[in-house]
């Protein structure tokens, strides 16, 4: 179950909320009641992410069960998930006065350890300064000082606050896989989400800048092994769907697989990087490459990553080329109905994981 929010002041309290709700509830009051719970359903597992989707913020309440057809006494897995995720949703640990006050504290501190374990991954931490710098005036360019601030200084009402503002105002998608009872899921999601009062989902917009006025070169010292080098292209698109299979196979030819014009060329051929690799961020409308250099090769990594873009532009790739990224990519996406993950492409700020049913039978979807 999915809340699509904008990205607002209260990000840094959805992240310390899903954190909260994925380790207590009102009926499962502590870690183990709760764990006991989920476990007692066949080793269940329950999982709650937060990350950006463009400038949209997701949180998500996920479970991976056993297909009711395993089931020893004939009881509905399925059925008794669902409503397990009702009681989490509807019935958190919380009075009128605010959520738990000592749970609170815990994962306001397991969500600083997040934050930190961010930084300390200079991969992550160096694309997420991208994202910062880049787009400073755009709400996609969450301030990770700005982040850990906030949760630093959140208190249970606030959580409170971020929790009714979750329920009444973001869009609510609801993707099941399995052979699991549509009607039954229908019929229980709807009525959890007419018991919400205020209900008014807010208006869900990115902004998309097309071109940049300038460039501008960002570096910052640390005592690594490895420097990392990261480069944000704006791409030109107006929106998420503006050419977008051109873009995407452009970016790939540039820098997806190992027949690309980076891999080939600025790795095996000059090598000037450990890696090197382009994506498409789709959500947003710009490119990003990711690399790690020796500190040394900086600026001649650059310069060939710039360089054959240039050669990009110039439609001077083969056909070969061409096709070897239509293949890739096609065979990438044929490859999602291998699995009953439910598919994101997502710019997180806090690593996100994920769990899914774990039969492929049929995947359905709702939109509250």
């Amino acid at each position: 179950m999915d809340f699509y929010l904008p990205i607002s002041e209260y990000f840094p309290a959805q992240n310390v909320l899903a954190s909260f709700m994925g380790h207590t509830s009102k009926k499962y009051n502590t870690v183990k009641a709760f764990n006991s719970k989920v476990e007692g359903m066949y080793d269940a597992c329950f999982d709650t992410t937060v990350v950006t989707v463009g400038e949209k913020v997701r949180i998500r309440f996920s479970m991976e069960i056993l297909d009711d057809k395993f089931s020893i006494d004939d009881n509905s897995i399925s059925e008794e998930a669902v409503d397990f995720l009702v009681e989490v949703l509807g019935n958190p640990n919380a009075t009128e006065n605010g959520f738990d006050e000592v749970n609170t504290a815990r994962e306001i501190r397991f969500t600083l350890e997040n934050i930190e374990a961010m930084k300390n991954d200079k991969r992550a931490y160096a694309v997420s300064r991208l994202r910062q710098l880049m787009c400073k005036d755009e709400p996609y360019g969450i301030d990770n000082d700005w982040l850990e601030e906030g949760v630093r200084g959140l208190d249970s009402k606030q959580l409170l606050d971020a929790y009714n503002n979750m329920l009444e105002t973001a869009s609510i998608v609801i993707t099941a896989c399995g052979s699991v009872d549509g009607e039954m899921l229908t019929e229980k999601f709807k009525a959890f989400v007419e018991k919400i009062d205020n209900r008014n989902p807010a208006v869900l917009e990115t902004v998309f800048v097309t071109k940049a006025d300038e460039i501008r070169y960002f570096k910052e010292e640390m005592d690594v092994n490895q420097a990392k080098l990261v480069i944000g292209l704006r791409a030109g698109m107006e929106n998420s769907n503006d050419d977008y299979f051109a873009y995407r196979v452009m970016t790939d030819i540039f820098g997806g697989g190992p027949y690309s014009r980076l891999f080939l060329n600025v790795r095996e051929k000059m090598s000037l990087c450990y890696y090197c690799a382009c994506q498409a961020v789709k959500n947003k409308g710009f490119m990003l490459v990711d690399s790690g250099v020796e500190a040394e090769n900086s600026e001649k990594a650059k310069k060939e990553i710039l360089n054959q873009l240039e050669i990009m532009k110039k439609g001077e790739f083969t056909d070969e080329d061409f096709n070897s990224s239509i293949i890739a990519l096609s065979d990438a996406f044929k490859g999602v109905e291998d699995s009953p993950v439910v598919p994101h492409t997502t710019n997180a700020s806090i690593p996100p994981s994920i769990c899914s049913s774990t039969s492929l039978c049929k995947r359905g979807k709702l939109t509250l």
